[in-house]
């Protein structure tokens, strides 16, 4: 048996000897869209959104009322939530508002622009700052219901909205999910 040459030995035993260096670069930080709820169609009772930005998911006490509801009387359909920014705290909580969703006359799944007399409204109240946002003519909402099952009383969708007042300037909700039973 021959042996190999004397470098390709040498650099052999070098690259076996080396050690594995930690990589300094700590590992990736979840996107914002990875901390908001799995868009699903099954009545999970799930809300979440990005607000400027950042992950907005339901916060609070569920003994002290829901942190999401979903009501449909036959003719209205109402989502409201109370939640919170992941990045921002206070003493340990999430600092929050909420966000409600009413579309009137809804029977089947589809897109809905809001505001309009005939189909309803959307807003945002940041507990924070004390601003209240609400969809008009120049600032509507856009909620696309993707399944509306009366038998089993689900309703899922998504939403958007960039709602501005004047004293508080504006505020941009993205990547809006909800599912639920009602």
């Amino acid at each position: 048996m021959r042996l190999p040459p004397p470098p390709l030995l040498l650099a052999a035993l070098l690259g076996l000897s080396q050690c594995k260096k930690s990589d300094p670069t700590p590992p990736p930080t979840p996107s914002q869209l990875d901390l908001l709820p799995p868009a699903t169609h099954t009545g999970q009772r799930t809300f979440g959104c990005l607000v400027n930005g950042k992950a907005w998911n339901l916060v609070g006490n569920p003994l002290n009322g829901p942190l999401f509801s979903a009501s449909y009387d036959g003719f209205l359909l109402a989502l409201s939530a109370t939640g919170g920014l992941d990045s921002t705290t206070v003493t340990g909580l999430r600092i929050g508002g909420s966000i409600g969703i009413s579309i009137n006359n809804i029977n089947m799944a589809g897109t809905y622009i809001l505001p309009t007399v005939s189909k309803g409204a959307a807003g945002y109240e940041n507990i924070t700052s004390k601003c209240t946002y609400y969809t008009d003519a120049t600032h509507p909402a856009t909620v696309v219901i993707t399944k509306l099952d009366f038998v089993n009383r689900i309703v899922s969708g998504t939403f958007a909205f960039t709602l501005e007042t004047p004293a508080c300037g504006k505020v941009v909700v993205t990547d809006g999910r909800f599912d639920s039973r009602f």
